[in-house]
């Protein structure tokens, strides 16, 4: 397989794992500060796909904390 499709089919698996997470599960809980993902697959990604997917989402996130 060449080098740029090993690169490709990386970046993917996160999300694949994710969405498979998001598909066995009644509520995904998240501890996310709200900010958009800082790289592919990040939290804002996985909460958008499962609001999209139907699946309940509840933030958590700690009044006074950062990343």
């Amino acid at each position: 397989m060449p080098a740029a499709r090993c690169v490709a089919a990386a970046r993917l698996l996160p999300t694949a794992g994710s969405e498979i997470l998001v598909g066995v599960v009644d509520e995904l809980l998240a501890v996310w500060d709200g900010k958009p993902a800082r790289g592919y697959g990040g939290t804002a990604d996985v909460v958008a796909y499962a609001q999209r997917q139907g699946t309940a989402v509840r933030v958590l996130w700690p009044q006074g904390a950062s990343r």
